[in-house]
């Protein structure tokens, strides 16, 4: 479906991809992650021809026809209303979807078909948006942050409509923030690091490839726990010390040796994944 091949860019000299190869096939659903900045708009940029690479191949087998784009930023015009958006998607395809699986997977009722889009809410904007650029039945999606703005159950109403698409054939790239929507729909992960693809692997794989500890501690304890050998992102808030380590049982036998009991500590696993996203925390990019 898309071949990439030693892709890179560069702006004023100033490298943003570097030699980035990798392949998605028909019906995979594929999660760009990254921190703010590693390159991600760039890479979607240059698949989608609004920027030509410096040096690389990019390959695919789909027409322009068959490719739609969910930008990061609602587009939709806010002056008409819903049912005159849809009819006039529908109207410039000529295999587009029905009335009924419109409503199936939109889920707006006749009046809010009828209000002007501009006075939906954030998430149904973001969800209409979403529904017209299916209405064509592309077989190739490329997704911006799909769910911002969306509330819990939107978000999980748009996860079970990727799933469907998953299974009729459509292939999706996105970009995401949200760990859970990651873990629940994609069949693999692309994490970009100042312009390098640093990891391609899946959920499950990276999951369960490291499964740290987040151990957390009263204030009073900071002294002892910046003595701890093994720990890693070690943070202070004004009543509790918080570190990670892969090395419990020499912590734990540490902070025995200086008076710590069970009941001093907090203890929660910390998955690879997890951990991606919290180094990823704000990103909008």
């Amino acid at each position: 479906m898309i071949s990439i091949n030693g892709l890179s860019k560069s702006i004023q000299g100033r490298e943003i991809l570097a030699n980035i190869t990798t392949q998605i096939s028909e019906g995979e659903c594929v999660a760009l992650i990254g921190q703010n900045g590693a390159g991600k708009t760039s890479l979607i940029s240059c698949l989608l021809g609004e920027m030509i690479p410096s040096q690389g191949t990019i390959t695919m087998t789909v027409s322009p026809q068959e490719l739609a784009v969910l930008p990061q930023e609602n587009v939709i015009p806010t002056d008409l209303k819903v049912q005159e958006l849809l009819n006039f998607f529908q109207s410039i395809y000529e295999d587009a979807l029905s009335p009924a699986e419109i409503d199936r997977w939109l889920q707006f009722s006749q009046a809010q078909k009828q209000q002007l889009a501009g006075k939906l809410s954030g998430g149904q904007k973001r969800l209409l948006a979403f529904i017209l650029i299916l209405i064509g039945k592309p077989k190739l999606l490329f997704l911006d942050e799909p769910t911002a703005g969306m509330d819990t159950s939107t978000r999980q109403h748009f996860w079970t409509i990727i799933q469907e698409l998953k299974a009729h054939g459509v292939t999706v790239f996105y970009t995401s923030h949200y760990l859970e929507e990651v873990e629940t729909t994609a069949d693999r992960i692309l994490l970009l690091h100042q312009g390098q693809l640093v990891r391609d692997t899946s959920p499950f794989t990276i999951r369960n490839e490291q499964n740290d500890k987040q151990v957390t501690l009263a204030a009073s304890w900071a002294p002892v726990v910046a003595q701890l050998t093994g720990i890693s992102n070690l943070t202070h808030t004004r009543d509790t010390v918080q570190f990670q380590t892969a090395e419990i049982e020499q912590v734990w036998q540490e902070l025995t040796q200086q008076g710590c009991r069970i009941s001093d500590l907090q203890l929660q696993n910390q998955s690879l994944l997890a951990s991606l996203f919290e180094n990823q925390e704000g990103d909008q990019a």
